[in-house]
């Protein structure tokens, strides 16, 4: 985008784009690839199209997705918004974070303490 088009939707600083900051697509869409960000600070991502089948345990907080090549199991707290949302595709990024930060979930929010992926190799 030029620096006149900025001017012409008046925002001229251009911000960077926040887009590929945020957690979650704004719609739902056929072609979309979902990041985990693992403990150790490794990234790994599929994608939805090959997500076959998902499962939510509420008793062992639990979530388990099976895709055509993976399986991942999400551990953590407050998860049902999370599945819900991963259901319409909807979450860009899943990330893994320290229990000792489990007190500070909002409400409506989930933790995720615990991602684990394997190949079906």
């Amino acid at each position: 985008m030029s620096l006149y088009d900025k001017l012409r939707e008046n925002d001229p600083t251009g911000k960077k784009d926040d887009a590929a900051k945020e957690e979650t697509y704004p719609t739902a869409s056929n072609t979309r690839n979902l990041i985990f960000i693992l403990k150790d600070g490794k990234y790994h991502f599929l994608n939805y199209a090959y997500l076959v089948s998902g499962e939510y345990s509420p008793d062992a907080s639990l979530i388990t997705l099976i895709y055509t090549t993976h399986t991942v199991t999400i551990k953590g707290e407050t998860l049902e918004p999370l599945f819900e949302a991963l259901v319409s595709h909807l979450p860009r990024i899943i990330r893994c974070m320290d229990e000792r930060y489990n007190d500070t979930v909002n409400e409506g929010d989930y933790n995720v303490n615990e991602i684990e992926i394997i190949s079906a190799k």
